[in-house]
């Protein structure tokens, strides 16, 4: 018995249908990586607004802070100013001492200028600086960080003076005739330890060089900050078209 076998034509492709169908990949993968590419720059933009609505928060809290912490400085310059001068009229008497007493306790206090690092810290340990496009922003941002290393440096220097000058005050004032601590009242047959011109001239130079470091160099530099951080919150709100009442969301690295 004869077996007939039945032949298919195969189509062979031509060159050009194969380059078609190449060209219809290449053309699916860029889409693909465009696409990608899009939503990870959304993604990005989306969290950089984010850093920026958080640091402009952080920024108005900075500004409260700035302006508290010179009011202080300010008034303790001419707490400092009225005991340097009870301290060269060398005159003692019950209104004198008593007075010397009071200032001393808030001659040589301090309030920390403690600035908001929360959305700083994201940036400058997550990497988060890189999303900011706009370099002018980065370069303002980074003046401001510079700045206020500078006060924190200014800050160390200046607890150094408080110690030595409070040292010294140890050998003048006598803490048994204080009644509040809070409001500096005192009793009335309060005495000095001493009334040696050396001892009370060396504690008059070490409350002056406080008052000069804090009149010379940290309320100006407050100030300079203060005027950055002003700045910034205006550039932050035009760039990045912020809203002051927004409902901040959590950053997260």
């Amino acid at each position: 018995m004869e077996v007939h076998h039945s032949h298919h034509p195969t189509h062979k492709k031509k060159w050009s249908e194969y380059l078609l169908e190449f060209f219809m990949l290449f053309f699916a993968v860029t889409l693909g990586f465009f696409a990608e590419n899009k939503r990870e720059e959304q993604v990005e933009t989306h969290r950089e607004k984010q850093y920026m609505q958080s640091l402009y928060e952080d920024l108005k809290k900075d500004t409260a802070v700035l302006n508290a912490v010179k009011n202080f400085d300010n008034n303790q310059v001419n707490r400092i100013d009225t005991a340097i001068q009870v301290l060269n009229n060398n005159e003692w008497n019950v209104s004198s001492i008593k007075m010397l007493y009071s200032l001393n306790l808030k001659n040589l206090g301090n309030v920390r200028l403690n600035l908001n690092e929360r959305t700083s810290s994201q940036l400058k340990n997550a990497g988060g600086m890189r999303l900011i496009e706009k370099q002018s922003v980065s370069n303002k941002i980074s003046e401001y960080w510079e700045l206020t290393e500078r006060i924190k440096s200014n800050g160390e220097v200046l607890e150094e003076l408080r110690i030595k000058a409070r040292e010294k005050s140890y050998s003048i004032f006598a803490n048994k005739y204080y009644l509040n601590y809070k409001d500096g009242n005192v009793k009335e047959d309060t005495k000095l330890m001493t009334t040696d011109l050396y001892i009370l001239t060396e504690y008059a130079n070490r409350i002056n060089h406080i008052k000069n470091s804090i009149s010379n160099v940290r309320v100006p530099l407050i100030i300079k900050l203060n005027e950055k951080a002003k700045a910034l919150l205006l550039i932050l709100k035009k760039e990045y078209k912020l809203n002051d009442d927004a409902n901040e969301e959590v950053l997260t690295n």
